[in-house]
C-alpha cells in the first residue's frame, strides 16, 4: 500500500501522528516498517505532531538509538527539530532518562552543536540533567567538555544554581546524587548566577522537600535494619554465654542430664 501511494504516509491522526511517528517509537532495533515508511517516503521525518514531537523525538522518548542513528545518517539537520516546548531530541532523551541516547549524543563529535541548545525557557540539556537528579543521566554531558556548564536559562539559573537549591537539608546520605551533582560542578568550574539563594530555592522547594522526605526514609530504614542486627547479635551472644559446651546427655544413657564433657580434661 505504501508503494502504491506515497502520500499516505504523510497523513496523521487526530493528534498528528503520522505512520513514521508509531515505527519510530517501537523499542529495540529498527522495524521492517520504519525503514520501509522512512524509504517510501523520508517528508513526515520533517512533520510534527499537535505537541511538536518530529519522529526524532518520539525515538529519544522511548531509547531507539538505532532509529535515530539512521535519521541522522540520512538527515543530519534533523538533529536540531524543536518540540513545541523548543527542546531538541537530547533534551527529550535527557528528560525521559535515556542514558543511551544521551551517551551516543556526546560521544558523537558531529552532534555539538546541539549540546548546548536552549529550550523556550532556556534550559539546556544539562540544566534539565542536573533537575532531575540522576547521575548517570548527567556524568556523559560533564564529561564533555562542548558543554557549558555556566549558561543560564530565562530565570537566570545556572546548572550550579539548580543544583545547590536541590541540596537536601539536614540528615542525609554523603553519596547523595545531588551533592554529588553538586561538588561535580564546583569542581568543574561552574559558576553561580547572581540570584540570591531564596530566589533560586524558591523554585525546586517542592522538589526538594521531597527529595528530603526519601533520604530522612532511607536513614529510618537502616537504622532499623542496624537495631535488629543488634538485637539478633545481643541475642546470640547471651544465649551462647550460659549454653554449656557439648550439651547434656540424653535421657536414655547412664549419667543422663549431665553435661556431656562433664569428667574431661579441657586440654
Amino acid at each position: 500500500m505504501v508503494n502504491w501511494n506515497t502520500s499516505l504516509t504523510t497523513y496523521g491522526d487526530r493528534h498528528g501522528i503520522t505512520p513514521l511517528h508509531f515505527a519510530s517509537g517501537v523499542g529495540g532495533s529498527i522495524s521492517n516498517e520504519f525503514r520501509q515508511l522512512l524509504e517510501a517516503n523520508p517528508a513526515p521525518v520533517y512533520q510534527a505532531t499537535n505537541n511538536g514531537f518530529f519522529p526524532i523525538h518520539v525515538a529519544a522518548s522511548v531509547g531507539t538509538k538505532f532509529t535515530i542513528s539512521i535519521i541522522l545518517a540520512k538527515f543530519p539537520s534533523s538533529a536540531g527539530l524543536r518540540t513545541a516546548q523548543g527542546r531538541t531530541f537530547l533534551h527529550v532523551a535527557v528528560e525521559r532518562k535515556r542514558l543511551d541516547i544521551v551517551s551516543f549524543v556526546c560521544q558523537t563529535p558531529s552532534l555539538d552543536w546541539i549540546l548546548n541548545m536552549r529550550d523556550n525557557d532556556g534550559n539546556t540539556a544539562l540544566h534539565l540533567a542536573v533537575r532531575a537528579g540522576k547521575l548517570r543521566t548527567f556524568c556523559p554531558l560533564y564529561g564533555n567538555k562542548g558543554v557549558h556548564l555556566s549558561l543560564a536559562n530565562n530565570k537566570s539559573q545556572t546548572p550550579l544554581d539548580i543544583a545547590r537549591a536541590l541540596l537536601p537539608h539536614g540528615m542525609h546520605y554523603e553519596w547523595n546524587s545531588d551533592c554529588q551533582i553538586y561538588r561535580a560542578l564546583l569542581s568543574g568550574g561552574a559558576r553561580h548566577s547572581f540570584l540570591v539563594p531564596h530566589q533560586i530555592e524558591g523554585n525546586y522547594s517542592n522538589q526538594s522537600k521531597q527529595k528530603q522526605v526519601e533520604e530522612a526514609e532511607k536513614v529510618k530504614e537502616s537504622s532499623q535494619i542496624l537495631g535488629i542486627g543488634s538485637v539478633l547479635i545481643t541475642t546470640v551472644a547471651f544465649g551462647a554465654t550460659f549454653a554449656v559446651p557439648g550439651g547434656f546427655i540424653a535421657d536414655d544413657h547412664t549419667n543422663r542430664g549431665t553435661p556431656t564433657l562433664a569428667g574431661t580434661y579441657t586440654f
